[in-house]
């Protein structure tokens, strides 16, 4: 993941239509998002354009994205690539729509609670369809809840039923061995969670293929 994966551009039409409350929400999200990519990647590494100026209390210029580096060319800094993902060999799957983690959809109501915005507005600053957003704002109960119960605030999407259950003891174990220092790989993972199954008496069985989406769905 680098910046630019998580990166949004507006042009300048569209960044003149932004209140203020939109212009100060999207500076909010790109810091948070950069600290996170910084922190992850381990090394600091030149600083976005867009960055250096948000720091400096100046308006970003909008416009595009820079260009993704060429196939084969190496790493950019700031960029991180996940051990848990090179010892699992998940391969980065293509999705259309963008998945929002806990936190955004926390921020995204709150957005929502403003009364000069909109349901497109607020779509657009964090980069999802109308749609999405107002599906998010239909589940603000059960969002809210999680949020208030300590539930994972990176997590994207919740897996119901007996799997789910045995996820979120994983993902419990999963926090708990990582602040002990403890290496993780993905056969250890397989294996806490179908001892956590078994414990607990559910009918589950942990494959690579639901290890890459336990991974995704918790972030």
């Amino acid at each position: 993941v680098t910046f630019e994966d998580v990166a949004v551009y507006f042009s300048a039409e569209e960044w003149g239509g932004l209140a203020g409350w939109q212009r100060g929400l999207y500076k909010e999200m790109m810091m948070e998002n950069y600290q996170l990519i910084a922190s992850l990647a381990g090394a600091a590494g030149p600083k976005p354009e867009v960055v250096l100026k948000l720091e400096r209390g100046e308006e970003p210029h909008p416009g595009d994205p820079p260009a993704a580096p060429a196939a084969g060319s190496p790493q950019a800094p700031g960029t991180v690539d996940s051990p848990a993902r090179r010892l699992s060999g998940c391969a980065a799957a293509a999705s259309k729509r963008k998945e929002l983690s806990l936190a955004e959809r926390v921020r995204l109501l709150q957005a929502l609670e403003s009364s000069s915005a909109s349901l497109s507005s607020v779509a657009k600053l964090f980069g999802i369809s109308k749609s999405q957003a107002g599906r998010i704002g239909r589940h603000r109960e059960q969002i809210l809840a999680d949020w208030h119960t300590n539930a994972n605030p990176l997590r994207k999407r919740k897996r119901e039923g007996k799997g789910g259950e045995v996820e979120d003891a994983l993902f419990a174990w999963f926090r708990q061995a990582l602040a002990r220092g403890e290496r993780l790989s993905g056969p250890i993972l397989k294996a806490k969670a179908q001892e956590l199954a078994l414990s607990s008496g559910r009918d589950f069985e942990a494959t690579n293929g639901w290890l890459c989406r336990w991974k995704t769905r918790h972030n």
